[in-house]
């Protein structure tokens, strides 16, 4: 007798086929829905970064801003002090007054007193 062959059993019938691919789906549609997450995630992120830089960029033209102003005010004060009077310029006044003595300089009304005084 002729040994009968066995019919070969296919790795795939269609219920296992069905399951398998149900499976594929559940995975990618959970991979789908975690792109998602991290997209609108990325999406928040990068909108949060150009308030940022937007706000850092704002603080920036005001900081110039300021700059140019105190350098205004700066250059105003050197001039202004280029204008007043020096160290030898004040001792050369100091010399002077010294010399006059003002205090011993006398009003015209002192003046007159004292003649109409000296004339009795």
């Amino acid at each position: 007798m002729k040994p009968q062959p066995v019919p070969q059993q296919s790795g795939f019938d269609q219920g296992k086929q069905y399951v398998w691919i149900k499976g594929l789906e559940t995975k990618t549609n959970n991979l789908l829905r975690q792109v998602d997450v991290l997209k609108n995630d990325l999406m928040r992120k990068n909108a949060d970064l150009r308030q940022d830089v937007k706000s850092l960029n704002q603080d920036v033209l005001e900081l110039k801003r300021q700059r140019e102003k105190d350098q205004e005010t700066m250059d105003l004060i050197i001039k202004e002090l280029k204008r007043t009077a020096g160290k030898e310029e004040i001792t050369v006044l100091k010399k002077y007054l010294e010399y006059w003595n003002p205090i011993n300089f006398v009003t015209k009304q002192d003046l007159d007193r004292t003649l109409e005084i000296k004339q009795k």
